[in-house]
């Protein structure tokens, strides 16, 4: 499906009953569904940024500990290194999955704009992306650091691997 026939099914989806048939106060009712809209978009950023502080922590302390009581035990040095490098997994797979639902929830505010006298999500994504600079996107780069911590694990493994060998 190509993106002007996805932006129309959006729209015989979102625009379900004409303002004409639903009645005087449509225009609240509209504004009060974007603004909850919106609101549901940044709940999803919230929750974003609360995992990757929590995966953060985890790899944070999984370093700390195995550093300050020296926990690695040549025996078991793969088994840690297969559950950092999992968690990181898992936390690279969240970024991901956070990064399409935004991408979605983005998407149909831009729809909801069009209804409304400004559109202030297509504008910044406008000028955003026709800067001077090159942006990656946030998700992007955010999603650089459970691979730098899984490739730290597979380090930290091989380097106490072979300290006791």
């Amino acid at each position: 499906m190509s993106k002007h026939e996805n932006d129309r099914t959006l729209d015989n989806v979102l625009m379900s009953v004409p303002a004409t048939q639903y009645g005087a106060e449509y225009p609240d009712h509209y504004l009060t569904q974007y603004r909850d809209y919106v609101a549901s978009a940044e709940s999803v950023s919230t929750r974003r940024n609360n995992a990757n502080s929590f995966f953060l922590s985890i790899n944070t302390a999984y370093f700390g500990a195995t550093g300050y009581f020296q926990v690695v035990d040549n025996e078991f040095v793969w088994v840690q290194a297969a559950v950092g490098a999992l968690f990181c997994l898992v936390w690279w797979k969240l970024i991901q999955s956070y990064r399409t639902l935004n991408s979605a929830k983005f998407h149909v505010i831009q729809q909801m704009e069009k209804a409304l006298p400004l559109a202030s999500f297509t504008a910044e994504e406008l000028a955003y992306s026709n800067g001077t600079t090159v942006h990656r996107a946030l998700s992007a780069v955010e999603s650089y650091v459970p691979a730098l911590f899984g490739v730290l694990h597979l380090v930290a493994a091989i380097l106490n691997f072979n300290q006791g060998a």
